[in-house]
């Protein structure tokens, strides 16, 4: 009995979390000239559909178009030079022995804790002094040196074999010749998973966009579908489907592999 209930609170968990996505997708297809109540239940499943939302929104409005491909820009550049800056830091906070290394780790934790409200203020100040706001560089270099993928790596780096690397030191004191052919074979469970990560973190940021870009041609898809830019509830459901697909498609293709990395980290 014990096991039928953990079952079905399991299913019922998935229900409530699914519910949402698929009430979207059926609604996108929908004519809404109002936005549907969803606490009565007859509103919940539309009885007329049509792609209405879809083609005033593609077809229409170009402008969806070029933010959508700004998000697929931002977020795989960032999440690229993310890992490239992570994995020779993360190696140095597990192999390396140099002082104050505990404590630039313990700021890393820290600053990884903080809310992104925190850090918009310092970000917004330093972008403004070096000229880079309502650039895409805005985006993209405060992005790039963030601490959560460095931790990850880390943690994982932790439990990777002592023996191999002290083996492996014995043959070459090159750190790259180490790191390129010991250590990154060993890690690509972990970026994986921190690239999946990363790649979602980046493609639904809202608040920097929102502050650091004032032309629209820069903004990212994100940014677009939270303003008030006067859309309808149809073209908005749209946006939001078409918002959801790359990630969806990432996970579903990934999903073994990010599960591996998942169970590989020492957290």
């Amino acid at each position: 009995m014990g096991n039928f209930f953990r079952k079905a609170g399991l299913l019922l968990c998935a229900v409530l979390f699914l519910l949402p996505v698929v009430l979207t997708v059926l609604h996108s297809f929908a004519v809404q000239k109002v936005e549907p109540d969803l606490f009565y239940l007859e509103s919940l499943f539309p009885k007329k559909f049509d792609l209405t939302g879809y083609y005033d929104l593609l077809v229409e409005d170009s402008q969806v178009l070029w933010n959508f491909w700004n998000s697929v820009l931002y977020a795989l550049v960032i999440t690229v030079l993310n890992i490239l800056v992570s994995v020779p830091a993360a190696y140095s906070f597990s192999q390396a022995k140099f002082r104050w290394k505990e404590a630039l780790f313990f700021f890393y934790i820290v600053l990884m804790m903080m809310p992104l409200q925190v850090t918009l203020l310092p970000n917004y100040i330093g972008l403004r002094d070096m000229k880079l706001l309502d650039t895409p560089y805005s985006i993209i270099l405060p992005a790039v040196f963030a601490p959560f993928s460095a931790f990850l790596l880390t943690q994982y780096m932790n439990g990777l074999e002592k023996s191999c690397l002290e083996a492996a030191l014995l043959e070459t004191k090159s750190v790259t010749t180490i790191l390129t052919r010991i250590v990154l074979p060993q890690l690509r469970p972990c970026i994986l998973a921190v690239f999946i990560f990363e790649f979602a973190e980046q493609w639904n940021m809202v608040e920097q966009p929102n502050i650091y870009l004032k032309a629209e041609k820069w903004k990212p898809l994100s940014s677009f579908l939270s303003m008030d830019g006067g859309l309808t509830v149809s073209e908005v459901l749209a946006g939001s489907v078409i918002f959801m697909i790359p990630i969806v498609v990432l996970y579903l293709y990934f999903h073994d592999s990010l599960e591996v990395g998942l169970e590989s980290m020492k957290l």
